[in-house]
């Protein structure tokens, strides 16, 4: 890590998606309680638009390939064809989520902004071909797809970055059918056969593709090589063995930095005693405090919370990452 990453606070943000349809209270809760130094999420309002969740966003963010909405689900288009209007809707709610965005911080600059898309993995289970088919079924289309992937959503995060005054786009990629695809296990249209792993490697190279285009959160695997040019890497946090803590080790003294998952605690459970559970391991296995500073702390992906939950968990992630900081400077008396 260089000095000035060194000096940077321990940061937070969100991961979890806003239940109802009001976008401006979302953004409103998600600004005011994770303004500056911390990266803030672009709200994920299923119920208002899939547009604005991580999968939606993706698919309708495919650079040079036509998408249809059926009722089985998306499926790629003829180019004659073009996107259905259901698909331009979907892709116009991103637009008018950064509008939106832009209009709540009245002028301030919107630094860090965190917009979830879904990873290439994920995209090639979800997205079928004309002929209904998984995209994973065809070698040759699922390479077409990643490379619209990665263009696309390079496109979208400079975008986002033109029309949102201020703001630092970082991609944050979520791949929740990765084991699934990586084993071999999803399934035909049909349901009657099993559908070949993608080559490692072209996953791989698709995240790296991203990574090298604009900054990028990517997720962690065992079976994949983390990208060098990711911005960060995202992994759930690890329990008290040291033996799971030697990866973050690893990660954080190449000079990585890292988004660490943190299950939420339980009620009552003091705020320094969460931070204990991270720095306490953190210096045991030899991590000075001060390289607590690579470290952002989020929730797990996925959670779905009405606006007053979703307030307490952006509220419990940035005391978090306050208490760690506190630890960054005094080392582990400061939990004491």
């Amino acid at each position: 890590m260089n000095e000035a990453g060194a000096q940077r606070p321990v940061r937070a943000t969100l991961a979890a998606r806003t239940d109802g349809r009001d976008a401006e209270e979302a953004t409103r809760i998600l600004r005011g309680e994770l303004g500056a130094p911390h990266p803030v999420p672009l709200p994920q309002l299923p119920e208002l638009s899939p547009g604005t969740e991580a999968l939606g966003r993706t698919i309708t963010h495919l650079a040079g390939l036509n998408v249809g909405l059926t009722p089985q689900g998306f499926r790629l288009t003829a180019a004659r064809v073009g996107d259905s209007a259901e698909v331009r809707r979907l892709s116009a709610a991103h637009s008018s989520l950064v509008s939106l965005t832009a209009d709540v911080l009245a002028g301030e600059p919107a630094g860090p902004t965190v917009i979830a898309v879904a990873g290439p993995a994920t995209l090639a289970a979800a997205l079928a071909l004309p002929s209904g088919e998984p995209v994973l079924s065809d070698l040759g289309a699922l390479r077409d797809v990643m490379q619209a992937w990665a263009q696309g959503l390079a496109e979208l995060a400079a975008a986002t970055a033109s029309s949102l005054p201020g703001a630092q786009p970082v991609l944050d990629v979520r791949e929740p059918r990765l084991d699934d695809v990586l084993a071999g296990r999803v399934r035909s249209s049909s349901g009657f056969r099993l559908l070949r792993a993608p080559e490692r490697a072209d996953v791989a190279a698709a995240w790296e593709a991203l990574a090298e285009a604009t900054p990028t959160w990517l997720p962690v695997h065992p079976l994949l090589t983390p990208s060098a040019a990711a911005t960060a890497l995202r992994l759930p946090a690890p329990g008290e063995h040291p033996g799971e803590w030697e990866r973050i080790a690893a990660f954080v003294e190449a000079g990585r930095d890292v988004v660490l998952q943190v299950p939420p605690a339980a009620v009552g459970t003091r705020v320094s005693a969460r931070a204990a559970t991270l720095a306490t391991p953190w210096r045991r296995i030899g991590l000075p405090a001060a390289s607590l500073s690579a470290l952002t702390v989020s929730d797990t992906p996925g959670a779905l919370l009405a606006p007053e939950p979703l307030r307490a968990a952006a509220i419990a992630s940035r005391d978090l990452a306050d208490a760690l900081d506190v630890v960054r400077h005094d080392d582990l008396e400061a939990l004491l």
